[in-house]
């Protein structure tokens, strides 16, 4: 009988101001009720669950055959039995709706991945600090932690609003740290730096595609626009008004809605449904914001359609609940609703084994690619892992399939993966797809 490990060693830490003070150093259990019986290694030797087995004197790898205990210590976190990551998230509040559901997913990965012998052989760990993700300082000072503190090889997810990325993303750049999932759209460019890989869409892209799709598929005509105030969030607005107006659309009205709250957007939908002509579609780049917009709406017998880039978050349907329905978003290069690869697959039995509470949806999608794009990479690299290894392998990674969504392709200046997206719709107050095509470019108008 295989007999399944749950057990992940985390590091718990809180941070205030720019300091960092821990709390307790623990291993977190998944609850006997949502998972089978904890061990210390599996049994099986065969290839289970799309993964490698283990033997008891050899770790079968996807390409090679690596005798045991041959594996030594390669670089900074990687010893001859683990490899130690990182993950910085905001676990308290309201952001605890965004960041909670990304943690778990990491953990329900690593468990699985841990459960069929880690990556050749090696466990791997994951050390994880909170802070506000609004504050630039909180960040940087878990990210040196991180990599002073507890040694982590790489780190995996790093959310929040970009601004507060930047100064953290410009340290891993500077010490070549490898950061998968990481992103600021505040960076300009696609060039995120050497050591930085993000698994979505950038901005402008992102933008030029939800702009045409609704002027050119939905055939909208009247756009009103609003935005938070994000780098990233600016940066998509800008591009979703020049590719509406390229494609024969006109925005009417473009405004910053602030913290895109309920009492930001009750007075900012009430102005838009005032306007003469109304407009036929209210684009807003934050998903809280789509959510209260949409409700406001309803409440006041607009039935405008709603959209924004983004949106595919639990949150966002336990905010508006039924008065979200019909409205329309992105899931930023992930894959659409009710697509069914192996790799997604694996994704909901792995999820509902160990967190049956927890949804599909973006903040559990996004960091189940993170780690599958992790894995990838380190197992190309192979038993001498290095970060300069791990880093160079991400960079060369051309057209490649994780199964969770659009094909990722890196180049030197090019650190968004992805380049094409796929839409959502809510109805029944549950995600599902928008169109019969998976995923769109912009080439595609």
């Amino acid at each position: 009988m295989r007999r399944v490990p749950v057990a992940t060693a985390l590091a718990i830490a809180t941070l205030v101001g720019t300091s960092c003070t821990t709390t307790e150093v623990r291993t977190i259990r998944v609850p006997v009720e949502q998972s089978a019986t904890a061990s210390a290694a599996p049994e099986a030797t065969a290839s289970t669950n799309g993964r490698p087995g283990v033997g008891s004197t050899t770790v079968k790898t996807w390409d090679q055959d690596v005798p045991a205990g041959s594996l030594t210590a390669s670089d900074v976190g990687v010893t001859a039995t683990t490899i130690k990551i990182g993950h910085i998230g905001d676990f308290t509040g309201q952001a605890r709706a965004f960041f909670g559901p990304q943690l778990d997913s990491l953990n329900a990965y690593i468990a699985d991945l841990n459960a069929h012998g880690g990556i050749f052989g090696r466990r791997v760990q994951l050390v994880y600090y909170s802070g506000s993700y609004q504050s630039p300082d909180q960040v940087l000072a878990a990210a040196r932690r991180l990599v002073e503190k507890d040694k982590v090889f790489a780190v995996v997810t790093q959310s929040g609003l970009d601004n507060a990325n930047t100064s953290a993303m410009r340290y891993y750049n500077e010490n070549g740290i490898p950061c998968i999932g990481c992103h600021a759209a505040s960076q300009i460019s696609e060039d995120l730096g050497a050591s930085i890989f993000s698994n979505l869409v950038a901005p402008k892209i992102h933008g030029e595609i939800l702009g045409a799709f609704l002027a050119k598929r939905l055939g909208k005509k009247q756009m009103a626009l609003g935005f938070c105030p994000s780098s990233w969030s600016h940066q998509v607005k800008d591009s979703i008004k020049a590719s509406f107006e390229r494609y024969g659309g006109t925005v009417v009205d473009e405004r910053d809605i602030g913290t895109c709250d309920q009492q930001t957007m009750e007075p900012t939908v009430t102005a838009w449904s005032s306007m003469v002509p109304r407009p036929d579609v209210v684009a807003v780049t934050d998903p809280i914001g789509m959510a209260e917009g949409a409700a406001a709406a309803r409440r006041m017998g607009w039935s405008v359609q709603f959209t924004g880039p983004r949106g595919m978050a639990q949150l966002v349907l336990d905010i508006g609940g039924s008065q979200t329905e019909g409205l329309i978003g992105t899931t930023d290069g992930l894959a659409p609703p009710g697509t069914n690869t192996a790799e997604l697959q694996r994704f909901r039995r792995v999820l509902k084994k160990y967190y049956p509470k927890r949804t599909e949806e973006q903040n559990t999608l996004r960091p189940w690619a993170d780690m599958r794009m992790f894995e990838e990479a380190a197992r190309r690299v192979g038993p001498n892992l290095t970060r300069a290894g791990l880093a160079k392998t991400l960079g060369e990674l051309r057209g490649w399939s994780d199964g969770v969504g659009s094909p990722l392709s890196f180049a030197p200046k090019k650190h968004w993966g992805r380049s094409a997206i796929a839409f959502f719709r809510i109805h029944n107050q549950s995600f599902q797809r928008a169109t019969e095509e998976d995923y769109f470019t912009i080439n595609d108008f």
